[in-house]
């Protein structure tokens, strides 16, 4: 056949074909795959217990160690997953305790990754201790799960389902950390500890480092950490002792209108400090805005007219560098002065912006000092105000103890792993009492720990770390212990004096 032959046959062949078929089977076949795109819902899940949520795809939810939020956390989530299997391969009771925060700080938090992942370890070595301990009991053990609630009240609300669907298949009792004290948070806090009738979970819950005074008196919630007003009124006691009784303060505040922790630290410090011993007006600023930096920049010559010996910084600890590092060339550069903040200047350590901070302390004119909430030479500077057996050098947090052997590389001087443990502490003695009642049989529930909370008091206070913690009324813990801190021009951190609400901070009475 000539080629010409073969080309027309082909084409005759090529004419005949049934092309409405082949037409049909791929618009079917189109269709398929668009109703299937538009059906299959997307993959979102990062582990079991944790998914994507939001339009940053955040994971978000909770898991037993075995998944890492972050390389962060990959350390300590692997140990907390060990301890947790132990648990899971013992007969004897247990509960678990959901440690709830931002585990993912991002640009703009108050938190840093390194206060994160102190204060997991924290927690972590509270859960060791409890479990490997005869000190406090030893049932029932304790499993710990961490939840990252992410920065969205979407992200924030399925976190919580995650833990609604784990609250009796793991004993889930109580929500410990909580992050910091935020509108965001108070509103995630209703959420755990409401009752299951008005969609919150009913479980018990214990703040690690919540300070602001308007969390005093929600359902359900105990907080481990000195409210504002004791550091507020602690700080205006330790400015009232020489050789700071004569010294003039201004007083900076952020105006943020989400933040219940700077609004409430300024006001207390107002309240607590005599009128006559301030320069006048409060200067505000709105970290919520941008050009904080330029902001206090702006503000050298005014504050320098008013001739202040201490600012009262009523802000948080990551606009800190902002603030400071224009300090160092004010018009008044040669004029003494003291930078006194709330508990978040122990973040300052780890904010972008320290160098600077060292460099204007490195003057010699201008010092940082902080309220904090726990440091570990306070336990030589009041001794009588810390347990003795959780702040000896064998203590779990102690020179020679576990937290130090676990974790070399890692300080206590920002407080934060020393109030993880806390609040962790204070979940499982919350726990082991209930469980010790006849009538519990063993069992343990959220609801019976919201109702123990009142009696974690007086002689029954929880030994922490951080000080003796007993619990008032409204959850807060009453005249906590509160360590007066100085920053030096090292970055060195060192503890000044130890003071609380009264003066001498809260120690049981003994028989």
């Amino acid at each position: 056949m000539s080629t010409r032959g073969h080309w027309v046959t082909s084409r005759h062949l090529w004419m005949r074909w049934p092309w409405n078929v082949v037409l049909g089977v791929l618009v079917l076949a189109l269709v398929g795959s668009a109703l299937t795109w538009v059906l299959w819902p997307e993959d979102t899940s990062c582990a079991d217990g944790v998914r994507r949520v939001g339009a940053d795809g955040s994971c978000v939810g909770v898991t037993d160690g075995s998944f890492h939020f972050s390389d962060n956390l990959a350390a300590v989530s692997d140990l907390i997953h060990t301890q947790n299997a132990a648990v899971d391969h013992d007969s004897r009771s247990f509960v678990s305790i959901v440690y709830l925060m931002p585990l993912v700080p991002g640009p703009g938090d108050t938190n840093t990754p390194d206060s994160v992942r102190h204060e997991i370890e924290g927690a972590y070595a509270a859960q060791y201790e409890k479990n490997n301990t005869l000190g406090a009991g030893d049932v029932p053990r304790v499993r710990l799960l961490l939840a990252n609630c992410g920065s969205t009240d979407e992200q924030r609300d399925a976190t919580l389902e995650e833990i609604r669907d784990r609250v009796g298949p793991q004993h889930i009792v109580a929500v410990a950390g909580l992050g910091t004290s935020t509108d965001a948070t108070a509103r995630m806090i209703g959420r755990v500890t409401g009752s299951t009738e008005s969609g919150g979970l009913h479980l018990a819950a214990v703040g690690s480092v919540l300070t602001a005074d308007t969390l005093a008196a929600i359902p359900g919630l105990v907080r481990t950490a000195p409210t504002n007003t004791d550091e507020a009124v602690a700080a205006a006691a330790f400015l009232k002792q020489p050789p700071y009784a004569a010294l003039k303060v201004t007083v900076i505040q952020d105006a943020r209108p989400d933040d219940q922790y700077s609004r409430t630290l300024g006001k207390a410090f107002l309240s607590a400090f005599p009128k006559e011993r301030l320069t006048g007006q409060v200067e505000q600023y709105d970290s919520s805005q941008e050009g904080v930096a330029t902001a206090f920049a702006t503000r050298m010559a005014n504050l320098c007219a008013v001739h202040p010996d201490v600012i009262y910084f009523a802000g948080r600890g990551v606009d800190l560098p902002s603030f400071l590092a224009p300090l160092k060339n004010r018009p008044c550069s040669a004029r003494k002065l003291i930078v006194l903040s709330g508990d978040d200047a122990s973040q300052v350590a780890q904010a972008a912006g320290f160098d600077e901070i060292k460099e204007t302390l490195r003057s010699g004119t201008v010092r940082l000092l902080y309220t904090g909430l726990a440091h570990p030479e306070a336990w030589q500077k009041r001794p009588e105000a810390y347990p003795a057996g959780v702040t000896t050098d064998a203590g779990i947090l102690g020179r020679r103890g576990y937290f130090r052997a676990t974790f070399p590389m890692e300080a206590l001087d920002d407080g934060q792993a020393i109030m993880g443990h806390d609040a962790v502490g204070a979940a499982v003695d919350g726990a082991r009492m209930v469980g010790a009642f006849p009538e519990s049989n063993g069992r343990v529930t959220g609801s019976q720990m919201i109702q123990i909370w009142q009696t974690l008091h007086g002689v029954d206070a929880v030994k922490g770390a951080s000080g003796y913690i007993s619990f008032a009324n409204d959850g807060s813990a009453e005249n906590k212990a509160v360590p007066v801190i100085e920053i030096g021009p090292d970055g060195k951190v060192h503890t000044l004096a130890v003071s609380s609400r009264t003066g001498t901070p809260f120690v049981p009475q003994k028989d």
